[in-house]
């Protein structure tokens, strides 16, 4: 069975604009070549409509058994249908925030979709539909939408007492021009502070395109990359998302601005990881395989010390948050009331967190 830093070369190589047709064609011909490996990784890293739709531009499907373009094709004829209904959704909220002069702005996937980044919409996997909302107009946009056929979702303590990047999730009836869940998001990180991305940047900078407003491409870039690093933790974990890196790609094709922030540590360091599967990462100065790198080869390359070593991770993680919560519990009477009275659902999620270490 291959390991997984060959599997995530395939992949690398399928989504690249880079690797030479021939050469991946040859590849995929081979007779032990592992597509349940490639599918398995690829449903894990929300890549499968992308590997799809990029076996199909490169005219590579022939190559592939039958029974695995059939579901191939069924899964990214879903998420394009999927997206078509999230672009009409992402046109109305933006219609309904500008009836009420709200300032606003699409984030992440959403933002990618709006301003058609991909050849073929049905290339990005996305849940929710994330927008930014300047802080003195937080209130309004959600209790607009609320009044608009969106409903808060049910919260736990956590909403109550530690504050988050986002109001609570707005949930909404699945109908034929709405399918996702909302996050009007109040900034971009939980604790993480960047000087290259900022609300007042972001709102300041956005663009119209096509009546909806997104982040400039830099400010996409920039979030793309964060928001997993930070938000998703792939610094502390130091691994990468294709996801995220096809995402990159995609806007780095077309990106002529400044590049100095490249260099500094966040985006080094995430430059360094993806650039190991990708040709097609642009990096400023070349990003030399060091101590990390080899060591993050040698896990995917040892799969049981791979998953224990993440679990080790995990955690270190949890860990500190639930002292940090102990010690809340002991010091805040209100915390410590709350968290007695719902202690029946505190104990099931307790048992949850730790079923999924």
């Amino acid at each position: 069975m291959d390991n997984l830093a060959v599997t995530y070369q395939h992949i690398a190589d399928i989504l690249s604009f880079e690797t030479p047709n021939n050469k991946l064609e040859k590849i995929l011909s081979e007779p032990k070549f592992n597509w349940d490996a490639i599918v398995k990784e690829g449903s894990k890293h929300y890549v499968i409509p992308a590997i799809y739709c990029r076996l199909k531009t490169k005219q590579l499907l022939h190559l592939l058994p039958e029974d695995l373009i059939t579901y191939l094709e069924f899964v990214t004829s879903e998420n394009r249908k999927r997206n078509k209904i999230i672009l009409i959704q992402i046109d109305t909220i933006s219609r309904l925030l500008n009836s009420q002069n709200v300032e606003h702005v699409f984030l992440k996937g959403s933002a990618l979709l709006a301003l058609g980044c991909f050849n073929d919409i049905a290339e990005r996997m996305l849940g929710d539909i994330d927008l930014l909302v300047p802080h003195d107009q937080l209130d309004k946009a959600y209790k607009f939408l609320c009044k608009n056929g969106y409903t808060p979702s049910k919260q736990t303590l956590g909403n109550t007492f530690f504050e988050h990047k986002h109001l609570p999730r707005l949930e909404t009836e699945i109908t034929t021009t709405q399918i996702a869940a909302v996050e009007i998001h109040k900034r971009l990180f939980g604790s993480y502070n960047s000087d290259e991305l900022n609300l007042q940047s972001v709102l300041k900078e956005k663009k119209n395109h096509n009546s909806l407003y997104i982040p400039n491409r830099k400010h996409l870039l920039i979030h793309n990359i964060l928001n997993f690093q930070i938000n998703d933790h792939g610094a502390l974990y130091n691994s990468i998302s294709f996801r995220s890196a096809y995402d990159t790609v995609t806007l780095q094709r077309k990106y002529s601005g400044a590049k100095d922030w490249y260099t500094k540590k966040p985006f080094k360091n995430y430059f360094k990881y993806t650039s190991l599967f990708f040709k097609d990462i642009k990096v400023v100065t070349s990003v030399k395989p060091n101590i990390f790198t080899y060591f993050y080869l040698f896990k995917l390359k040892h799969i049981k010390f791979y998953k224990i070593w993440n679990y080790l991770i995990s955690l270190s993680r949890f860990i500190p948050i639930l002292l940090n919560r102990i010690w809340i519990f002991i010091s805040n009477r209100s915390y410590r009331k709350a968290i007695i009275e719902n202690r029946n659902r505190i104990f099931a999620d307790f048992r949850s967190i730790l079923n999924n270490f």
